[in-house]
């Protein structure tokens, strides 16, 4: 696959562990349609990216928590009780709750921004992002590819990529729908 887009999936994990609301998944399960390797190799990259966002996010909560937890909140989909769940689970189940996180549709942004009022120390919050963020980028990336090639395999690839469309679109029908767009936070 190409130097853009492995740029853009590792920007993208950048931008979703700090900023963004569209997880890396969406690019990487593009990338997929391409060949096994080619998710292979963008899931990598996002998870580098990633673990870079999840570092700016651990270390400005430290410095400074209060603006850290603005930041987050306002971020589209994310409420308070989002918010408060995540530090509670950080406290009872230490870092399991993140690593499950993305099945709950937490952000790791969240969990990044929270896990040093929880005592969790630098280096296991970092080590704990990886399979938190690789096994979900991972299996969507398999999940993609495998539809593409087996599922989709005779399809033209106009098809593969409106197929891969619709599947975006709906998911995020169902995530608003869980998660609310809460407008403007001030």
């Amino acid at each position: 696959m190409g130097f853009g887009l492995m740029l853009l999936a590792f920007l993208w994990g950048i931008a979703e562990a700090t900023f963004f609301f569209i997880i890396p998944d969406v690019i990487l399960t593009f990338i997929a349609i391409h060949g096994f390797r080619a998710g292979l190799d963008a899931s990598l990259i996002a998870l580098a990216g990633a673990l870079i966002g999840g570092s700016i996010m651990y270390i400005f909560a430290v410095k400074r928590y209060d603006h850290a937890y603005r930041f987050v909140w306002r971020v589209p989909a994310i409420q308070e009780k989002m918010l408060h769940d995540v530090q509670v689970s950080l406290r009872e189940k230490g870092l399991i709750a993140m690593v499950l996180g993305p099945i709950r549709g937490i952000p790791y942004k969240a969990y990044a921004i929270m896990a040093p009022g929880a005592s969790i120390r630098f280096i296991p919050f970092f080590l704990a992002s990886i399979p938190a963020r690789f096994i979900r980028f991972f299996l969507t990336s398999v999940a993609a590819w495998y539809a593409a090639e087996v599922l989709f395999g005779y399809a033209p690839m106009w098809v593969k990529y409106l197929v891969w469309g619709i599947v975006w679109v709906i998911v995020y029908v169902i995530y608003f729908t869980i998660h609310p767009w809460k407008g403007d936070k001030k």
